[in-house]
Formats: C-alpha cells, sequence, structure tokens
C-alpha cells in the first residue's frame, strides 16, 4: 500500500477567503456550480463571517432495507431514506446576512446600524453554500451544497462570559446535477513526499 502526506489534508478555513464560508441565493444555472476546491466561487456568493471553532459537520444518514427471498437469503439492498446535513456555529451576531438565512428575509430590518429581527413560523430561505478549506502549500478543499435550507437553530445564550452565537443546521436537497452535496479536494502538485515515505502497510 502506497501511503502520501500529501493525501493528508487537515479541515482549516482558507481564512485568505474572508473566513471560508459563503452563502446566497440558490445557484438555478448548475454551469455556475463549482467543479473544483479552486476556481472562483460564484460572485452571488457571499462570505458570512467567522465560525466557531469547530469547523463544519457533515452527516449523511442512509437507511436501508434488505430484501431476502423465501429461502431467507439477501438478495438485495434498497436504501429507503437519505439524508444529508451541515451543521456550523455562527459568531457574528449581528450579521445581517446570517439573520435573514435563519430568520428570514422579511423578518430582519436593517436600518444604517441598527437591525432588528422577529422570530415567526415563516418558512426559511433556500441557499447555495459553500466551505472554503486550506491544506498545506496549495492543498485546498471545498465542500458545495447548490440547495440547502435551515432545519434548526441551537438555544440561543446571552451571557457575559459568552459570545451570542448560533448554532445552525442545513439540510441540504437533491440540485440540479442529483446530488446534494459536492466535495473537491485539491493536492499540491509542488509537493512531493519524502524518500523513504511512499511505501508501506
Amino acid at each position: 500500500m502506497t501511503r502520501n502526506r500529501n493525501n493528508v489534508l487537515a479541515g482549516a478555513p482558507n481564512v485568505a477567503v474572508s473566513g471560508g464560508f459563503f452563502a446566497g441565493p440558490v445557484i438555478t444555472d448548475k454551469t455556475q456550480y463549482p467543479t473544483d476546491a479552486s476556481t472562483a466561487l460564484p460572485a452571488s456568493l457571499k462570505s458570512m463571517g467567522f465560525i466557531s471553532e469547530d469547523g463544519v459537520t457533515k452527516t449523511v444518514d442512509r437507511s436501508t432495507e434488505q430484501i431476502k427471498d423465501w429461502n431467507l437469503d439477501l438478495v438485495a439492498v434498497l436504501t429507503s431514506d437519505h439524508t444529508v446535513q451541515l451543521q456550523a456555529t455562527f459568531l457574528e451576531a449581528a450579521n445581517a446576512d446570517v439573520l435573514k438565512m435563519i430568520a428570514g428575509e422579511e423578518n430582519v430590518t436593517v436600518e444604517g446600524n441598527k437591525i432588528s429581527v422577529k422570530e415567526t413560523s415563516d418558512d426559511l430561505p433556500h441557499r447555495s453554500i459553500a466551505f472554503e478549506i486550506k491544506g498545506a502549500g496549495a492543498a485546498a478543499a471545498r465542500v458545495f451544497a447548490a440547495d440547502v435550507q435551515v432545519s434548526s437553530v441551537g438555544d440561543v445564550s446571552f451571557t457575559k462570559a459568552g459570545l451570542i452565537q448560533y448554532e445552525v443546521t442545513f439540510d441540504c436537497f437533491a440540485d440540479l446535477d442529483n446530488a446534494k452535496l459536492h466535495t473537491f479536494f485539491e493536492t499540491d502538485p509542488a509537493t512531493t513526499a519524502p524518500a523513504g515515505d511512499g511505501t508501506g502497510v
């Protein structure tokens, strides 16, 4: 088995691109979808500011049903349910774009440096989102979902000892490619594995 350190990436944000998390209106032209980890994102996706040190968590939940024959031998495994979720915690409590995403466009009013937020039962807006991840050298990763909706926001605490923050879960919907999530990786072409580090078990 070949081992290659170039394939090892940490999940650090690409802070060179404004914090690493971007969101905007749902992209309806799939030719605008990212196809790699380094080409510039569509201009419609805007930085959402700081997210917490926990980064982004992807959860894939697949339920299956086993189909057996008369002899009770397994003949097929069918997917009965499949969901993809992303979770991140936003640290910019007064970021109007974040607030519109988690409370609804019509429930956030901005007047200069004043922001008001109403909590209602309105359906929350769909968004396209991307997380930009930086590895060593030119290595990079990108997590892109063309159609997500906030499904839950965790409890918000107002304390002197902590930041006001929003723990947000996004449900991912099938996009124009019938994919709920796209993940892209790029290794650093200028880096080679040190001698003696290329093989092993």
